[in-house]
């Protein structure tokens, strides 16, 4: 179990660095500490299954902290806040941070390109409160299909992930903090988020 978690944590931070297919099995394996060439096969199929892996490692905690931050929320009556609903989804983001003390788990979501974009749709089903959260901030923005509201949760996304990489990559520099530049990030999505939905060019 330990060498399993030790992958899983390895590629994680590989892939967040050289993206999912910028890495080797060897890369892997010498990241997470073995001598066995085989050890990433002997835990999973393929790629996919290990992206997966990276998954289910780290959303059961952040989805447990999503709903303590929901429930707060409706405890004080602030469960239609849209700026609140957006720091509830991504603070579990703000809080993760690896043995480097980096948001390595923000960083691999960030890395994920087109290809991989699918493995995100496949796991959605399985964390309720997560969608919960998505599914009442639908209800707060100007009118849209869900394909475009779902792109619009990933460029803030993006916003709140660049912010959490800045803060990471500035860390002793005197500069702004991550939770300064994370709340700064949640505080411009909800702006945007507040747009109406359109196609048409900017006059």
């Amino acid at each position: 179990m330990a060498t399993r978690i030790a992958l899983i944590e390895a590629a994680e931070t590989l892939f967040a660095r050289s993206g999912v297919d910028g890495v080797t099995m060897r890369e892997l394996q010498e990241a997470a500490g073995s001598s066995n060439k085989n050890v990433v096969a002997y835990y999973f199929s393929d790629r996919a299954a290990l992206v997966e892996a990276i998954y289910r490692h780290r959303m059961p905690a952040m989805e447990a902290r999503r709903a303590e931050l929901l429930e707060d929320l409706d405890a004080a009556g602030a469960g239609k806040d849209l700026a609140r609903l957006l720091d509830a989804l991504y603070r579990p983001l703000l809080e993760q941070t690896n043995a480097s003390g980096r948001h390595s788990y923000s960083h691999f979501l960030a890395a994920l390109n087109s290809r991989w974009a699918w493995t995100r749709t496949d796991i959605r089903d399985d964390f309720l409160v997560t969608e919960a959260i998505v599914e009442r901030m639908s209800r707060l923005v100007p009118p849209t299909t869900d394909e475009h509201f779902r792109r619009r949760i990933s460029m803030v996304f993006a916003l709140v992930a660049n912010a959490l990489r800045i803060g990471d990559e500035q860390r002793g520099d005197g500069t702004l903090r991550a939770s300064q530049l994370y709340f700064d990030a949640i505080r411009v999505g909800a702006a945007a988020f507040a747009i109406p939905f359109g196609t048409e060019p900017i006059a």
